[in-house]
């Protein structure tokens, strides 16, 4: 399965800045794993910049569309694709991590 495959799931995300930005991260933490450590210096920045946009702008749409994605029902689409329980609120690169275990686990 695809991320936009499982993000399709979750309705009213694409009009939402953060949608291109959280697509981008979670490519570049499927590519390597180890980039979550480093999340700010090795994922966050690199998209900023791909995107042309300041870090900052990037970490509150990236929040941004975390608030949509768990108001849309996105929480219980991680418990579909992963199993068992998962906190109501999540950071942003959780629900990164997230995603990106939904499609290597597919």
């Amino acid at each position: 399965m695809t991320l936009e495959e499982v993000l399709m799931e979750v309705h009213y995300l694409k009009s939402y800045k953060g949608y291109p930005c959280l697509v981008s991260c979670v490519k570049r933490v499927v590519e390597d794993e180890t980039r979550l450590c480093e999340i700010r210096k090795r994922v966050y920045l690199p998209v900023a910049e791909e995107q042309g946009i300041k870090l900052q702008n990037l970490e509150k749409n990236l929040r941004t569309v975390r608030d949509v994605f768990q108001m849309r029902g996105g929480i219980k689409m991680l418990e579909k694709h992963l199993g068992g329980k998962h906190e109501f609120f999540i950071y942003p690169r959780e629900l990164i991590e997230a995603l990106a275990d939904c499609i290597t686990n597919e």
